[in-house]
Order: C-alpha cells, then sequence, then structure tokens
C-alpha cells in the first residue's frame, strides 16, 4: 500500500498548481477563497482536472481542505460529486481522510457514494477508521457505509480502525450516553449517536436493556419510533 500511501500525502503536499492551466481556481478552492472561486468558476471549468498533479477536480480540493462554503458553491454549480483523481478517490474520500464532518454530510446529500470504492478498494469508512475520525465514521454509518467491505488487501474499516474509531465500529461508542438519550427521551443526543452498529446495543449492567427497552420503559413515544425506523429489534429480550 506503498503508493497509496503517497498519493495521498500527494494531495495535500503537491507543489504542481503553479504549472496548471487552471491553478487560481484550484487555489482558490484549496484556500476556501469563495469569491475568488466564484470568479473562476465556469460550466467548463467546475470539473476541471489538475492535470499536472493528481488529476483532482475543485471539488477534491474544497473538501480535502474542509471548505464547506466552497464545496456548497461547487455542488450547486454542476460540481461531479463522484469524481475520481489518479488513485481512483473521489471528494467524499478527501473529506472524511481528513476528517470534515461537516463536508462529509454535505457530499453525502448531494448523493456522495457512503460505499464508493477507489483503487485499492478503500472506502470512505477505511479512510475515516485509519485517521481515528470518529464524528465522520458515526456520519457514514448513518448513511448507510457498509463496514464490511474489505480493501484489495482483505481488511475491513474495523480491521485497520485507529483505537479511537474501533469504538465506533464495535458499536460500543459512548453506549452509555446512547441508553441514556433513549431513556431520558434525548433525541438530538440519541441521533448524534446511532447507528446501525449500536441501535440494539445492550446495557452492560443491569437488566441489559437496549435503548429500546428503555425509550418504551419511560414512555418515550418519539424515541420508540425513531429506533423502531433506525432497524430496532422490537423483539429484543433483556435479562429479564
Amino acid at each position: 500500500m506503498a503508493a497509496r500511501r503517497t498519493a495521498l500525502s500527494g494531495f495535500l503536499t503537491s507543489n504542481n498548481l503553479p504549472n496548471d492551466p487552471n491553478r487560481e481556481l484550484f487555489e482558490a478552492c484549496r484556500n476556501g477563497d469563495l469569491a475568488r472561486t466564484k470568479k473562476y468558476v465556469t460550466s467548463g471549468t467546475v470539473n476541471a482536472k489538475d492535470v499536472a498533479g493528481r488529476k483532482s477536480s475543485p471539488l477534491h480540493f474544497a473538501a480535502g481542505f474542509g471548505r464547506k462554503d466552497v464545496v456548497e458553491y461547487l455542488l450547486q454549480n454542476g460540481a461531479n460529486v463522484h469524481a475520481r483523481d489518479d488513485g481512483g478517490l473521489n471528494p467524499l474520500h478527501n473529506a472524511c481522510s481528513f476528517g470534515h464532518a461537516e463536508v462529509v454530510t454535505l457530499l453525502l446529500r448531494h448523493g456522495g457514494d457512503a460505499n464508493a470504492r477507489d483503487n485499492w478498494n478503500y472506502t470512505p469508512l477505511h479512510e475515516a477508521a485509519i485517521k481515528g475520525k470518529i464524528d465522520v465514521c458515526i456520519v457514514l454509518l448513518q448513511h448507510g457505509a457498509d463496514p464490511n467491505i474489505r480493501n484489495t488487501d482483505g481488511k475491513t474499516p474495523l480491521d485497520l480502525a485507529d483505537p479511537p474509531a474501533r469504538a465506533v465500529l464495535t458499536g460500543d461508542y459512548r453506549k452509555d450516553d446512547l441508553l441514556e438519550a433513549a431513556r431520558s427521551g434525548n433525541e438530538e443526543k440519541m441521533m448524534s449517536l446511532l447507528t446501525p452498529l449500536n441501535v440494539n446495543c445492550h446495557a452492560s449492567d443491569g437488566r441489559k436493556s437496549t435503548p429500546l427497552h428503555l425509550a418504551a420503559g419511560y414512555n418515550r413515544i418519539s424515541i420508540v419510533q425513531l429506533l423502531l425506523q433506525h432497524g430496532a429489534d422490537a423483539h429484543a429480550k433483556d435479562k429479564g
């Protein structure tokens, strides 16, 4: 995977932009300069390739550097959310690798593929897990990322996960907080933590209740509905 690591690091360290005909646009996107981006974006340049570098698009640069306003503008003006660079990475891979959760959410809402694979079969979830980007892992799982996809070495995101992200992929990350949110009816907090991997988690002590047990037991009707909509098992049994 040395070639892949070199390709990824080259995204941030490339000095080839001065030789590119669209240098001004790429620099504006990389630097988050929305005014300059608007100046240089046209229907003919919005999906231009960095011909002197990795063949990245303006959206690759904006997403990789976490420039949310620029990302949004590019998407509104025809940027291809599925554009691939020389390594097969799309803008979502870049945003995930560098931990830009808000940009990740924006790309997914505009049709980004949570299970897109690069030339080495790495998905955005592989990227986020390897770098320990907890918030990004959660967002991806909430948008259908498959944690069982294997790269060309046969490794899943969990196999490669940095310790902070490992708990997300086992369903144990802030499990007690999730259970308490379900019990107390804190919808916002629960939804910020809920993924397909923890929706049926069991408490570590007491009756080994699931979030659905607690929400139902405390008459949290809206929470019950949300949990069921997100895959909670209505037949799950607790210790009793």
